[in-house]
Parts: C-alpha cells; sequence; structure tokens
C-alpha cells in the first residue's frame, strides 16, 4: 500500500487554492447575505405600504399623523409610548391594518430612543404632518396636516418610509457617539452633515467628527408612494423625493 504523505510544497499548493477559491466565493456570500437583508427589509415595507394604505382608505385618503401627545404619552404611526424609551408596536395608528408580524431588520444594532426594532421611519413633516411644508414647529409634537395621495406631485417619487435611524454624534452638545432606534426620517436639508435614513445594508456608516459628518457606501431601503421599494445608496439619493412638490416647483 501507497501511504506517501503530502510534501510540503504540495500542502502550500493545496492551502493557496483553498485561499483563492475563499477570496472568490466570500464577496459572493457577502452580497446573497446583504441581498437577504434587504429583501426582509422590503418585505416589512411592502407590509407597512399596505398598512398604509388601508388606513387612508378609511380615513379620506389621508396619511397617517405621525404623531401626537395623548395626555402623557406620544401615539406614534407605529406605537404608542409605555415608557420614556418603549412604544407597544401593537398600538400604532396603523397596527390595526397590519395582519401578521413584521420582518424585522437583523443588521439594526442600535439603542432605545423614538424608535422601535423595525428600522423603518417615516416622513413625519412633509407627509405625516405639514411641519417642514409650513416650516412651522411651534405645536410639536402634536402633528396636523397629514399628507394625502393627492397633494403628491409623483407618488413614485415620494419617499414614504426608509431605513432610518438617529446617530448622536459625539459632536453634538451631550453627544454620545451612539446610534439609536428612531422611526421617523427629514429631507437631506435638515440633515446638518448627519442623516437619519440610515444607509446601513451592505455598507457601515462612519463618524467624523473632524468634517462633522456621518457617510456610507451602504444602502437605504425606500418604499415610496406609490409601493415601489428600491435601494439606494447616500451619493444617489435626490431631495425631491423627500417633498409633496418638488423644490423647482415650491
Amino acid at each position: 500500500m501507497n501511504n506517501r504523505a503530502f510534501t510540503l510544497i504540495e500542502l502550500l499548493v493545496v492551502i493557496a487554492i483553498i485561499a483563492m477559491l475563499a477570496a472568490f466565493i466570500f464577496p459572493v456570500f457577502v452580497q446573497a447575505k446583504g441581498a437577504v437583508q434587504t429583501m426582509g427589509v422590503g418585505r416589512a415595507g411592502k407590509q407597512l405600504y399596505t398598512a398604509t394604505m388601508l388606513y387612508q382608505a378609511d380615513s379620506d385618503d389621508t396619511f397617517p399623523l405621525a404623531m401626537y401627545a395623548d395626555g402623557p404619552v406620544i401615539q406614534s404611526w407605529f406605537g404608542r409610548q409605555t415608557s420614556t424609551y418603549e412604544y407597544d408596536s401593537t398600538k400604532g395608528l396603523i397596527s390595526p391594518y397590519i395582519k401578521s408580524k413584521l420582518s424585522k431588520d437583523p443588521t439594526l444594532t442600535a439603542e432605545p430612543w423614538f424608535g422601535d426594532d423595525l428600522g423603518i421611519g417615516y416622513n413625519w413633516g412633509v407627509i405625516g404632518s405639514d411641519m417642514h411644508e409650513r416650516n412651522d414647529y411651534s405645536q410639536f409634537p402634536n402633528c396636523s396636516g397629514a399628507a394625502s395621495s393627492s397633494s403628491l406631485e409623483n407618488t413614485s417619487r415620494s419617499a414614504l418610509f426608509v431605513t432610518s435611524a438617529f446617530y448622536n454624534v459625539s459632536w453634538r452638545p451631550n453627544g454620545t457617539g451612539i446610534k439609536h432606534k428612531f422611526n421617523f426620517f427629514d429631507p437631506p436639508e435638515f440633515w446638518n452633515g448627519v442623516p437619519n435614513v440610515d444607509f446601513r445594508h451592505r455598507g457601515t456608516p462612519k463618524m467624523d467628527a473632524d468634517k462633522q459628518e456621518v457617510t456610507s457606501e451602504g444602502q437605504a431601503v425606500f418604499i415610496f408612494a406609490d409601493g415601489n421599494t428600491r435601494n439606494f445608496p447616500q451619493s444617489k439619493i435626490e431631495s425631491d423625493w423627500f417633498w409633496r412638490q418638488s423644490l423647482n416647483a415650491q
């Protein structure tokens, strides 16, 4: 019987081949994993869109309010406040129209604040109210003037829901550098270098204290007001998507 062992050179060749295969396979695996994760968020977004349409059907085509004070607690589109940083997602304004548990984003790693584990935000000041439209925040958090579908210039280019988070960046007063759950988002004009649209998919957000900005090469999942769902990197978004009418028309 021939029991010849591998020589050192043969072992090195085998190791080199395995390393080469891993170098080819690993990026494919990462991309596939990222695609599965964004698909999960997209499904949750579709469920939110469907629930919102059902809400509108019962509300004269009006989108749900983003939030309002109900006694000592906040009632929001996604849930009802139960303690300072906790919300009951079964008691949101659109919760009665959601028939199954929503898929949660496994890529979201954040501390409690004004949101839940879903990690999807609502266009609160443009669609869930008209505060950004009027540039009047005197009644906050009592939102009013929610949009209707007919008030949107182009529903296929009006961002309704987006993956979101709040970055309490270190250069802000009392900033901790911690990422928080936040189920709302603003147009880019309000970001001041720190977006609350969270481009966390297939990329890692980076906080640059010197430039005072948060950037990412990843993507955010956008659910538009006509129901279409698409992924975009930070460099490809357009301000018009965040408003009822195009900026050129305003």
